[in-house]
C-alpha cells in the first residue's frame, strides 16, 4: 500500500492522551529472568501463536463453542479492557492467558513506545505487563519507529516452552519468560548484535537523514517441531534503501543460526544463506560461518511483513514477500500501459528456504492475470502462507491484495489452481465501484466507470490483506466440503477507496476449497447482480437495525477470520466482530468493538481478528477515544444466580 500517503495522514490524527495507569505488576527490560532453559518436548496448546499453529489454519475443534450456542442470548461480552494504547495485532491465548501487544504505549516514556500484556482470561485481570521505550536516536535518524508512526508492535506473540516470543517495531525481537515476563534475551535484527552472532546493520535511509522508514518486525514468530529454530522476518518495503532479511533464530539464545536475504543478487541465481549484502555488513570479515555479495540486488524492497508458516514433515517454511523497490509509478515510458507483473526477483509472492538450512527451495509469484484490473500494481502479499490438504495432497494458500487466491503444491510451490475473489457483474464485467483507479488521484470517493480504472495505473485496495483460515469438511449428514474464509478489503482511508463497495463485495469470501474453480460455497440471493451471499446480513428497518455483509458504508475484511467448529469469526474495519454459521452464512452474532477514529474520507479503525482459546473468543482494535485501543473477551453469557 501507499504507507508515505498513510503515515502523512496518521501524523494529523493524533491517538487519545494516556489514560490514568492502571495498577499493574510491570516488568521492564532491566530485568533478566534467572530460569533455566525450558524443555523443547512441551506440547503448546491454545491459540499459541498466530493462527492457531505453524500452519496457520485458524481453526480450532476443542471448544464447546457452535453454532447452536453463539447467538445474542447465549454469548456475550465478559470483559472491556483499556490497556493503554491501541493493539494492532491478533493476541495469543495460551494456558488461560492472554499475550497482546500494544503498537503505542502510552506510559512508555513520552508515550513513545510498547508493552506486552499477560491477561487472565477468566477474570480478566492483567497481571504483568513488559514495558520498552524506543531507543533515542542521533539527530541525522529522524524516524525509528514504524512507517505508520507505530512505536510498539503488532505481531502475535509466539508462546512456547515456557517463553513468550515477539518481535517490536524498533527491529528487535524479545524472548520473556512466560510466567514473570521477565527478559531473557533480546536481539536485534535491525543494527549489529554481534553477542548474537547478528552482523546486519539496516538502517540506509536513515543515516543519510533522507527519512524513509526504519526496518521493523511486523512478522509474527514461528517454531521447529523440535523447539530448537525460531523464525522471523525483518525489513519495510516502503524504503527503496532497505535490505529484507529472514533470521532463523536459537530460541534458547537468541543466536543467529542462518541468515537469508529476500532481494535477488543476480538474475537466474538464488541467493546462498548467510551471504550478506556489503552494505548492510559494517565490520569486515563478518562473523565466520557468513559471507558478502560485493555488488548491489537487483531489486530492494520484497520485505516479508506477514507471519512464516513452518511445515515439520517437509522441513520448510513459507514467507510471503511484498513489493518491490523502486515501485512502479504507472507512468510507464515507450509505449501502452502494462502490468507490473511478473515483477522482478523475490516480490509480489511466496518464498520457501529449507527450514534447517536456508537454502532455496521454491519460489511462487502471483501472476498478471490474477489482478482484478490490469491496471493493478503495488499488488503485494500481506497475508500468511496457510499449509494444509486438498484430499491426500500438502498445498500452501495464498492471497493477494489483487484479489487473487492461489492453491500451490507445497514441495515446488507449482500453481494448482486461483480464482479472483473481488465481485463481476453477472454478465462477466467489471463493477465500476470496485477496485477504482480515477485519473485524478486527489479526488475523494470519485465515481469511476471501467474503463478510466481500466486505463489509469493505481493500487489495489479492495483484495485480499491478510490470512485464509480453513475448515476442513465434516463426513456427517449432509457433509460439508473443506472450506476456506477470506477477509476482503484493506485500508479504509484513501481518496479513491475508502473500504470496499459495499453494495456488492462482501466483507469474507466463503469458497469450497475442493471445487475445481474454488466456488461460493454460502447459497447466493435470487436475482442479485453482482451476486451476494444470502443469509449473511441482517436488516431489521423497523428498528433500524442494520448488520453483517453489505450493510454498512466501507466496511472492509481486513482481519483474518478464525473457525470453531461449525462457526467462523471475523472482524472489521466498522470496528466490529461477527459469527456466521459456517454451513450456509447465516449470521449469528456479532459485536462493536468501539467507533473508527474520524477521517477526512471516512473513519480509521482496525480489528485484524480474533483468537479463539477453549469457549473464550478474544479481538484487540484500534479505535477512537479512551486510550485508542480496546480489548474485548468473549463467551458464554454467566448463568443469572437465583434470587435470594
Amino acid at each position: 500500500m501507499d504507507k508515505k500517503t498513510e503515515k502523512a495522514m496518521l501524523k494529523g490524527r493524533a491517538v487519545a492522551q494516556a489514560a490514568k495507569a492502571a495498577t499493574q505488576t510491570t516488568a521492564t527490560t532491566t530485568g533478566v529472568a534467572t530460569s533455566s532453559p525450558p524443555s523443547t518436548t512441551e506440547a503448546p496448546s491454545g491459540w499459541w501463536m498466530y493462527h492457531g499453529g505453524p500452519d496457520h489454519q485458524g481453526y480450532v475443534s476443542d471448544s464447546d463453542l457452535n453454532s447452536s450456542n453463539i447467538n445474542s442470548t447465549n454469548f456475550t461480552t465478559l470483559f472491556t479492557l483499556q490497556l493503554g494504547g491501541p493493539i494492532l495485532s491478533v493476541p495469543a491465548v495460551a494456558d488461560g492467558f492472554i499475550y497482546v501487544g500494544i503498537a503505542n504505549y502510552h506510559l512508555a516514556e513520552g508515550g513513545n513506545g510498547g508493552a506486552l500484556h499477560k491477561i487472565n482470561i477468566e477474570t480478566g485481570e492483567t497481571v504483568k505487563t513488559f514495558t520498552w521505550n524506543l531507543d533515542s536516536t542521533p539527530d541525522d535518524i529522524p524516524m525509528v519507529e514504524d512507517v505508520h508512526g507505530f512505536t510498539g508492535m503488532g505481531s502475535t506473540p509466539l508462546v512456547s516452552n515456557g517463553r513468550v516470543y515477539f518481535g517490536a517495531f524498533n527491529g528487535k525481537l524479545y524472548c520473556l519468560n512466560q510466567e514473570t515476563l521477565e527478559k531473557e534475551w533480546i536481539t536485534d535484527l535491525r543494527n549489529e548484535d554481534l553477542a548474537h552472532n547478528q552482523p546486519i546493520t539496516n538502517n540506509n535511509g536513515l543515516l543519510q537523514g533522507q527519512g524513509y522508514p526504519a526496518a521493523v518486525i511486523w512478522s509474527s514468530p514461528v517454531i521447529s517441531a523440535d523447539g530448537t529454530k525460531l523464525y522471523v522476518a525483518c525489513g519495510e518495503g516502503e524504503n527503496p534503501q532497505l535490505y529484507s532479511f529472514v533470521f532463523c533464530i536459537d530460541p534458547n539464545t537468541g543466536n543467529v543460526i542462518w541468515v537469508y536475504c529476500t532481494n535477488l543478487y543476480c538474475t537466474g541465481e538464488f541467493n546462498q544463506p548467510n551471504m550478506l549484502p556489503a552494505q548492510a555488513v559494517q565490520v569486515l570479515p563478518p562473523p565466520a560461518g557468513f559471507s558478502v555479495f560485493p555488488g548491489e540486488p537487483i531489486v530492494m524492497g520484497c520485505s516479508v511483513w506477514s507471519a512464516i508458516a513452518y511445515d515439520k514433515d517437509l522441513n520448510r517454511i513459507y514467507c510471503s514477500t511484498g513489493n518491490q523497490q523502486p515501485e512502479p509509478d504507472g507512468n510507464w515510458a515507450g509505449g501502452p500501459f502494462k502490468s507490473e507483473l511478473p515483477s522482478p526477483g523475490f516480490s509480489n509472492g511466496v518464498l520457501s528456504p529449507d527450514a534447517d538450512t536456508g537454502q532455496y527451495k521454491a519460489f511462487f509469484q502471483v501472476t498478471p492475470e490474477s489482478n482484478y484490473r490490469v491496471s493493478d500494481f503495488d499488488v503485494d502479499v500481506g497475508s500468511a502462507p496457510v499449509i494444509t490438504k486438498l484430499g491426500d495432497e500438502k498445498v500452501v494458500i495464498l492471497t493477494c491484495k489483487n484479489g487473487g487466491f492461489f492453491v500451490l503444491e507445497a514441495d515446488t510451490l507449482k500453481l494448482k489452481k486461483w480464482r479472483q475473489m473481488l465481485p463481476y457483474q453477472n454478465d462477466g464485467t467489471w463493477v465500476p465501484a470496485v477496485d477504482p483507479h480515477p485519473a485524478d488521484g486527489s479526488a475523494l470517493n470519485p465515481h469511476v466507470d471501467n474503463d478510466e480504472s481500466n486505463n489509469t495505473p493505481s493500487e489495489n485496495y479492495s483484495g485480499a490483506f491478510n490470512t485464509t483460515a480453513v475448515y476442513p469438511g465434516s463426513t456427517g449428514s449432509p457433509s460439508i466440503p473443506p472450506l476456506a474464509f477470506i477477509g476482503i478489503g484493506g485500508p479504509n482511508y484513501h481518496n479513491a477507496s475508502p473500504g470496499i463497495d459495499f453494495n456488492s463485495t462482501p466483507f469474507m469470501r466463503a469458497l469450497d476449497f475442493s471445487s475445481p474453480t474454488l466456488a461460493d460455497y454460502w447459497p447466493m440471493a435470487p436475482g442479485s447482480d453482482p451476486l451476494k451471499y444470502a443469509n449473511a446480513s441482517h436488516v431489521d428497518e423497523v428498528n433500524g437495525i442494520f448488520a453483517g455483509m453489505y450493510t454498512s458504508a466501507g466496511e472492509s475484511g481486513l482481519s483474518s477470520p478464525a473457525v470453531v467448529n461449525d462457526v467462523v469469526f471475523c472482524s472489521t474495519s466498522k470496528v466490529s466482530i461477527y459469527a456466521f454459521k459456517v454451513t450456509d452464512g447465516t449470521l449469528l452474532w456479532w459485536d462493536d468493538l468501539g467507533m473508527q477514529t474520524d477521517g477526512f474520507n471516512g473513519g480509521y479503525g482496525y480489528c485484524l481478528g480474533p483468537a479463539i482459546w477453549k469457549n473464550y473468543v478474544v479481538a484487540g482494535a484500534l479505535v477512537f477515544g479512551r486510550d485508542g485501543g480496546v480489548l474485548r473477551i468473549y463467551g458464554p453469557t454467566p448463568p443469572t444466580s437465583p434470587p435470594s
